[in-house]
């Protein structure tokens, strides 16, 4: 209904709303006139009572004194047994030499074998594939091969048979070819010696003969675990083979980018240098340089770098920027190269270079100029064995003369060798490796030569480290003595791992592993991707936060020094988003003879543990079944340990699969009284009993259902890895936290012994459908007998609303103050040790409760970080990412190939006439599958990829524990009071600030607030510029041999080759450098 109003009562209207607003704004100025925030004296009263109604947890709810005396009344027949480190290491170390010792031994018996049987074998032109026995192809896609034969292994993880081997060959390789099928039928003898070794030592995983014709023969016989589309494993180019095959390499490559070399010649040059740069491993050193009318290095390597992961990641991508330009002048390019050297080998830089084989690698189209006089001045005055060795390449269709290319390699102990397509690229860049290993003819035997390298199994079974030994042929003529291939055995890192002393480390201690580069060989923050083909090296400063004296215990351990040394160091959490100073005890010892050292690393308070006396019986073990079994109102956690030899317990069980199979096997206890681990089961026992009457204590304490409803749960997680909830209906709010060890509440419990710990769930966002967060209170249980030792972490699972009740009681003041109760006018937060939100006030913050403080108001986090908050910035060089693929694609648009596999199904075409070679090649196969660069039209095919990522954790300033300021957001128009207090005896930080200011948001980002893991680009000159790490070369170089000749160093493609091959080849490499 519309109703009309007269004029000179709108007028009246507005007077009267006029007067009532002045007597709004003067009622609201009168109220809160001299209305103030409080000061430093009565915010420090605040937080101080507020840790004292937190203390009262003790007497109330969380009784740890009552509950220690429990643990110490039950163990008072038991032994306190001192964690003696040094003895502790020193009997891993011998247990791991000794099981690689049982490795090396059945690897020498597996080479011996090799060799015999290949000096015996009669070499057979006219041998077909019906001749050889038992030979089952691993690539058995139609499963008419290998699969037929294949049973499941649990220890392999998938289907093997152990009484016969089965062979991988690289999909370029023609299968029929009389040297692979003579190599396939002499190292069938193999198979009785690996059986043999299996038999002898159950721990005896893959065993394998990688062939310098190309295949693997490896046993137990499997099916190829094929990654990605495209099968381009080829075992020459593994780093386990190239580095078993050849002694360390200084390797300078001198790329030739004149004007002549454009289009095909330089994209062949470009995929030729990143295969090469594929053949180098961790005990390789690398430089590139290009040249033309003068030479200079390509990129900001100005030195020969290291050829790791991260180094050679960095080259390949400048390589793929290199331009051509300008006259050759391949002269000037060979002096830049041996000044390169003598730079490089006059350097006193600890720990760079191989200093071994020193070689050059040139790439050109052709060349008139053999650069005799630089040689005459620069290689050929050198003693024969200090020679630097020149390996070239004609690249492309060569319209330029390649005679003086061959002379240099002949009159320079190098090889000539010719790309004229990129098929030819895989076959012609690895030949050199071949021709490397001739030098080394001279060794007979033993372990001059043994290889340990850290590799990812491609079969499925996670990081493996890989022992080898080269193979050679032996014959009795000594005319033929030239490589075979690499023989290798394969431990898993868990294997070594096994050994660790686990009971006595601790929760937070642990084992691990460096090689002489200062590489980790094993440790706990080493990550997996069960999706990436490889993982980088990664040195052990790159996986513990660095520091001087870490550098200094790194470099004791590469030099194979055994001692004990107390470092004072950040620890990071399990969850990674905290962090804390703690002084750590470091024991470390070589691991008899291997390239291996050993590290213990223990924190304070891990000194005693309990030695229960008695052995476990069979009346414990009834007992315990019962307690497992008992149906009161609280769950039973238990952690997935192997608490008997047999169990087959994974990470992957959940707490009642544990329970279930645990007391199924405790229901056979007098079968195998010997299988169970006494000292794990006799503290679980213990545990159990404990908790039972801990639990029913607290729980009548606290009147968890009736008295106190803020409270929902309370828990005991325990050192033996029980975890007991009441009530039952709350596990699953502890199921995810099933191993304690494994856990960051128990941890940090343990590390701040006498604090009461609270942690919220951690978000990055808003906790959208959630009506009330909840916060984790822990606190440390440590017995008193005798020496202070860890046995349990108590906790309760609150709801917010018990928080905030609890701080607005702590908070009360007079009628001219703001306190936690004014929500309109004052925010408080409660700040865990990291910087998380655990509680507060404003009803607008409660669905960001354990986010980090940056993203709720970036503003206060600004102010807190640099004085109560100080920060270490962590940086993550095994992080991984998506890769989107790039925007644009080099793919052909205008040759459609039907099927990718059809083509490698042509691959038992055997074309052998050279002639169709050479025409296929100088039709230029290339030209085919290339074209310009086109936008790629998707990117839906996502994968991911290594990267690094950077993030931080915040921690208390340790010397700060109040301040208090002025904010002046956005503008000065606007300013925020605010004052925050550390909470005694807990992890918390009191905040309380005026409220945010209207239409002002501040991003994190803005204010380099840095915490989750965001992407990095390592800067070029930060990666360019980084001080060489100290490390230490292989024991043993093999540069040179006596009888070393070069009647053939090279010529052009005249071997017998499928036309297809070629083609199939070229799509290979062309799939592949895409791919990188």
């Amino acid at each position: 209904m519309l109703i009309y109003t007269p004029k000179r009562d709108v007028m009246a209207a507005r007077c009267t709303s006029a007067f009532q607003m002045f007597l709004l704004v003067f009622v609201l100025s009168t109220l809160s006139f001299g209305m103030n925030m409080p000061n430093e004296t009565l915010v420090r009263t605040w937080a101080e009572q507020l840790g004292r109604n937190i203390a009262g947890f003790d007497k109330r709810s969380l009784p740890f004194t009552t509950i220690r005396t429990f643990f110490d009344e039950s163990t008072k027949e038991s032994e306190v047994e001192e964690v003696n480190g040094t003895a502790l290491i020193l009997e891993m170390a011998d247990q791991v030499a000794q099981m690689l010792g049982n490795k090396t031994a059945a690897l020498k018996r597996a080479v011996k074998v090799a060799e015999s049987a290949a000096a015996r074998h009669n070499y057979s032109e006219n041998i077909k594939e019906s001749n050889l026995v038992n030979y089952y192809k691993s690539k058995d896609d139609a499963c008419i091969s290998v699969c037929k034969i294949l049973e499941y292994s649990e220890k392999f993880r998938q289907g093997i048979n152990t009484s016969v081997s089965s062979v991988h060959i690289p999909v370029e390789i023609y299968d029929k070819d009389p040297e692979i099928l003579n190599a396939l039928k002499w190292s069938h003898e193999l198979d009785k010696v690996f059986r043999e070794n299996y038999e002898e030592d159950k721990e005896i995983l893959w065993q394998y003969f990688g062939s310098q014709t190309g295949f693997m023969r490896s046993f137990p016989a499997s099916k190829w675990r094929q990654t990605g589309e495209v099968d381009l494993y080829d075992v020459r180019r593994r780093p386990w083979y190239t580095q078993g095959s050849s002694s360390p390499k200084d390797m300078l490559i001198l790329i030739d980018t004149s004007g002549s070399v454009v289009g095909q010649s330089l994209q062949l040059m470009k995929v030729a240098v990143k295969s090469i740069l594929d053949t180098l491993g961790e005990n390789d050193f690398v430089q590139i340089v290009q040249f033309a009318k003068e030479a200079v290095t390509v990129g900001c390597m100005k030195r020969f770098v290291q050829a790791n992961y991260r180094n050679k990641k960095y080259l390949s991508r400048v390589v793929s920027e290199m331009k051509a330009e300008e006259m050759a002048n391949i002269s000037k390019g060979l002096e830049y190269a041996f000044d390169q050297f003598d730079q490089f080998e006059n350097s006193t830089e600890a720990g760079v270079g191989a200093h071994c084989n020193k070689m050059i690698m040139l790439l050109t189209d052709g060349s008139t100029d053999n650069g005799d006089e630089v040689f005459k001045r620069r290689n050929f005055n050198r003693p024969l064995k200090n020679r630097v060795r020149v390996f070239t390449y004609a690249v492309g269709q060569n319209p330029n003369p390649v005679k003086d290319l061959k002379w240099m390699a002949c009159a320079n102990r190098g090889y000539f060798s010719e790309i004229p397509a990129m098929g030819a690229i895989r076959a012609r860049v690895q030949a050199y490796l071949s021709y490397l290993a001739i030098d080394r003819l001279e060794v007979t035997g033993g372990d001059d030569y043994l290889q340990y390298r850290l590799l990812k199994d491609p079969r499925g079974l996670g990081l493996v480290v890989t022992v080898t030994l080269p193979v050679y042929n032996r014959a009795p003529s000594g005319s033929n003595q030239t490589i075979l291939g690499v023989m290798g055995i394969d431990v898993t890192t868990e294997q070594m791992k096994r050994y660790s002393p686990v009971w006595q480390l601790g929760p937070s201690g642990y084992t691990f592993a460096i090689n002489t580069n200062g590489y980790v060989i094993f440790h706990p923050s080493l990550k997996i991707h069960d999706d990436i083909e490889d993982t980088p090296n990664l040195d052990f400063l790159d996986i513990e936060i660095e520091s001087e004296a870490k550098d200094k215990l790194r470099g004791d351990m590469i030099d194979g020094k055994n001692g004990v040394v107390e470092i004072s160091s950040f620890d990071l959490s399990v969850d990674e988003n905290y962090v804390h100073e703690e002084r750590r005890r470091y024991f470390y010892t070589p691991i008899g003879n291997t390239t291996f050292s050993l590290g213990l690393s223990l924190p304070s308070y891990q000194k005693f543990i309990v030695k229960h006396s008695g052995p476990f019986t069979k009346a414990n073990a009834t007992e315990l079944i019962k307690l497992l079994e008992e149906q009161e109102d609280r769950a039973k956690l238990l952690a997935p340990w192997k608490y008997y030899k047999s169990s087959e317990v994974t990470d992957s069980y959940n707490s009642s699969d544990v329970v279930r199979d645990l007391v199924a096997a405790l229901q056979n206890y007098s079968q195998s009284p010997d299988t169970f681990d006494t000292e794990m089961m006799k503290q679980l026992h213990l545990d159990l009993r404990v908790s039972n009457i801990s639990i029913k204590m607290m729980k009548d304490m606290m009147r968890v259902t009736l008295t106190s409803p803020g409270i929902t749960a309370v828990f005991m997680a325990t050192y033996g890895g029980l975890t007991t909830v009441s009530p039952k209906s709350m596990s699953s709010v502890l199921e995810r936290y099933q191993d304690p060890w494994k856990s960051a509440y128990f941890r940090r419990a343990l590390h701040y012994k006498q604090t009461f710990m609270f942690h919220a769930l951690y978000t990055t966002d808003y906790q959208e459908n959630m009506t009330s967060p909840t916060v984790m209170v822990t606190h440390s249980v440590f017995g008193s007998k005798k020496e202070e030792k860890p046995v349990a972490v108590i906790g309760a699972i609150v709801d917010h609303d018990f928080l905030l009740q609890m701080m607005n009681s702590s908070s009360k003041s007079g009628d001219s103050v703001y306190s936690c109760k004014d929500v309109d006018n004052a925010v408080c937060f409660l700040l865990d040790d990291g910087a998380f939100v655990v509680a507060a006030n404003h009803p607008d913050y409660h669905l960001q409760i354990g986010r980090f403080l940056g993203h709720v108001d970036a503003g206060l986090m600004e102010q807190l970080y640099g004085s109560v908050y100080h920060r270490v910035e962590e940086v993550d060089y095994q992080a991984t990412c998506v890769d989107y693929g790039n925007e644009t694609s080099a793919a052909p648009l205008s040759f459609r190939i039907p099927s990718i596999n059809l083509v490698f199904e042509l691959l038992t075409v055997n074309w052998w006439n050279s002639v169709w070679t050479w025409a296929v090649v100088n039709l230029n196969v290339y030209s085919w599958f290339s074209s310009p660069p086109t936008v790629a039209a998707s990117s839906d095919d996502q994968e991911e990829k290594i990267c690094i990522k950077q993030r931080a954790q915040y921690y208390f300033n340790p010397n700060l524990e109040e301040t208090n300021g002025i904010i002046y957001p956005c503008n000065e128009n606007c300013t925020r009071d605010y004052l925050a207090r550390r909470v005694p005896d807990t992890n918390l930080l009191f905040v309380i600030i005026s409220p945010a200011c209207p239409n002002c948001y501040e991003p994190a980002s803005s204010k380099n607030l840095v915490q989750e893991p965001v992407e990095m680009a390592l800067a070029d000159n930060d990666l360019c510029n980084q001080t060489a790490r100290y490390r230490r070369n292989p024991a043993k170089c093999y540069d040179f041999d006596t009888r070393e000749t070069n009647p053939v160093c090279g010529g052009p493609l005249t071997s017998p080759v499928s036309v297809v091959l070629v083609v199939v080849a070229t799509l290979l490499t062309v799939i592949s450098a895409r791919l990188s």
